[in-house]
């Protein structure tokens, strides 16, 4: 039996990898700083819970066979310092996945926004279609028990990100995996922490184009000109498909949106244009597949967000409470928009807590004003542990942003004044964030 020790084990992929590995016979040991929920329940149902959160090289023993390292772990990484010297194998978790698939078709979906989405519906339109596939997706879905599912089947569907693949290899994750299909949604400035410039960052969607084989294909989104200017300049007519594709039309009946295919109207389980962008693409796929439009008809009208996507976590009819993983001002913006849209009679409230490395970098976060312009009232919130943890002064955050906006640093306040809004007028409340809000919950709003 072969040895192999996992560092990062916590994460959302990396465990469920570590759970895969078990399956298939292998001793799996692991390590984390930080272990949440889900992860820490599901490793120790499988007895693979680290004993105690953080990093332990003595873990590191000449007799593993391979070490996996994740994203997040630092090129000084106590065990993986230790795993160079005594010289083991050492790959980052995309390089494994795609020598788990050398013999599948990969479609890679790849994008600053909508990944997790247009992963979502592609493997549900594939399961609906009853066509085998395996698949890599971020975020629990419904339909989907697992995010990370490696079989038998012909087909690979991964979420392929622009972050770099591990400390010692700074590909982006989305090349290492080396699609036959890529799937580009869209480009806006992300992870300043990595690509301090747009451009900088505009380079690893370059590296993530110049990875498509000849005769591969290219889904792209053509709304994006600066996503249609990138893929005319590195893929070649001839060498490469080139297939854009359009939101899909559509239109609303009260809050719910219709799409339009041929000539039927088909209602959705979702909201805003950004999601119809996100089907559009899993259509465009599909019609490569030989789907028909009947078929399509059939899959869109069942098709579901992932989780913590416009999860509704109260609904009155003077409040509607809406929990979005949307962090990133693309991601920000195309949410509150559809909210906008789709009550525009209601009062719209955006909470927003800056949370990853990017947000709470000021230069940065100057962003968020542009992106939050669809609501009428904005709040700001900032753990400061979490704000001190990764570099940034409170004061010069708070000076970004104008004083209009309400900001936040102490969790229950910021819960406190969620339960003292008044109810006069109807309104929407978007909660933001892909942390906690200062561990808020759904229950304390039933």
């Amino acid at each position: 039996m072969r040895r192999v020790h996992i560092i990062g084990i916590g994460g959302s992929v990396m465990h469920a990898l570590a759970l895969h590995l078990r399956q298939q016979g292998y001793e799996v040991s692991g390590s984390d700083d930080r272990i949440t929920e889900p992860a820490r329940g599901h490793l120790a149902q499988a007895g693979l819970l680290p004993l105690a959160e953080g990093w332990y090289p003595e873990k590191i023993q000449p007799d593993i066979d391979l070490v996996i390292v994740g994203m997040h772990a630092r090129p000084d990484n106590p065990e993986l310092v230790q795993a160079r010297a005594l010289g083991r194998v050492i790959w980052d978790m995309p390089t494994y996945l795609a020598r788990a698939t050398t013999h599948k078709h990969r479609i890679v979906v790849a994008g600053s926004h909508g990944k997790t989405t247009t992963t979502a519906f592609l493997i549900q339109a594939f399961q609906a279609l009853k066509l085998p596939t395996d698949w890599l997706i971020g975020a629990r879905a419904p339909h989907i028990p697992h995010t990370l599912r490696l079989s038998e089947a012909p087909t690979c569907i991964l979420e392929g990100d622009e972050y770099p693949a591990s400390p010692d290899n700074p590909q982006p994750k989305a090349a290492v995996y080396q699609p036959h299909w890529l799937i580009l949604t869209g480009i806006a400035w992300d992870h300043a922490n990595v690509y301090p410039t747009p451009e900088r960052y505009q380079q690893a969607f370059e590296h993530i184009l110049q990875t498509l084989p000849k005769g591969g294909v290219c889904f792209y989104y053509s709304g994006d000109p600066l996503v249609k200017a990138l893929v005319e300049k590195w893929l070649r007519p001839g060498w490469h498909y080139l297939l854009p594709y359009s939101e899909l039309p559509a239109t609303r009946k009260g809050q719910t949106w219709m799409a339009r295919i041929g000539s039927r109207l088909i209602p959705v389980r979702f909201w805003g244009r950004h999601n119809l962008q996100n089907a559009a693409a899993v259509w465009r796929v599909l019609q490569e597949l030989s789907v028909s439009e009947e078929e399509f008809a059939s899959i869109l009208s069942e098709l579901t967000l992932p989780d913590q996507r416009q999860e509704i976590w109260l609904q009155t009819p003077e409040k509607l409470i809406v929990r979005d993983f949307a962090h990133a001002p693309s991601k920000v913006e195309a949410t509150l928009r559809a909210l906008r849209e789709t009550f525009p009679r209601r009062s719209l409230l955006a909470v927003l807590e800056l949370h990853t490395y990017s947000s709470l970098q000021p230069s940065y976060a100057a962003q968020y004003r542009h992106a939050l312009r669809w609501a009428d009232t904005r709040w700001i919130y900032v753990d400061p542990l979490v704000a001190a943890q990764k570099g940034s002064q409170l004061e010069v955050l708070r000076r970004t942003f104008p004083s209009s906006y309400r900001f936040f640093t102490n969790a229950e306040a910021l819960r406190t004044a969620l339960h003292k809004l008044p109810t006069t007028r109807p309104m929407v409340i978007a909660l933001l964030s892909s942390g906690t809000l200062g561990g808020l919950a759904r229950e304390e709003f039933s």
